[in-house]
């Protein structure tokens, strides 16, 4: 199953590294090479951090293309398992997921991984962050969601 080419450690690990970086979110920012393992840059957006992530959580098994939109198609062409977000949020087993935001007349779309309840993303106003995956429940979106690890 797909589900299996991330490594949880690795995904973790790259993330909790990666908040230390202070890098900021920019709207079409990309890390200049997903397969360096420390990315200098100063911006990055959601696709372009959640690019980089999957690829080091995968040990370059996985490079998804760039764009939220993208991304959720190549995951659906890869046949990852969809999952209902709020169970998703009360996993304890650190699965990890990833999920989107389609983009809508008005809003861009948005990808961020998701485990123990806790978002590893880059967005407006912080850069790269966790925070409560409940608060993006909560926007009043549709949230796609499937299991990574």
């Amino acid at each position: 199953m797909p589900e299996h080419l991330l490594h949880t450690y690795n995904i973790e690990h790259r993330f909790r590294l990666s908040v230390l970086w202070g890098v900021r979110y920019k709207f079409g920012a990309k890390f200049s090479n997903p397969r360096e393992l420390h990315p200098i840059g100063h911006y990055v957006d959601c696709s372009g951090y959640i690019q980089w992530l999957v690829y080091q959580g995968s040990d370059g098994q996985l490079l998804l293309p760039d764009g939220s939109v993208n991304q959720h198609a190549e995951i659906l062409r890869l046949g990852f398992p969809i999952r209902d977000y709020g169970a998703a949020l009360r996993d304890t087993t650190g699965a990890v997921f990833i999920n989107f935001f389609r983009p809508s007349v008005r809003l861009a779309g948005h990808v961020w991984l998701l485990s123990g309840g806790r978002t590893m993303e880059s967005h407006f106003g912080k850069g790269i962050d966790s925070r409560s995956g409940k608060l993006l429940a909560f926007m009043g979106r549709k949230v796609y969601c499937y299991r990574l690890s």
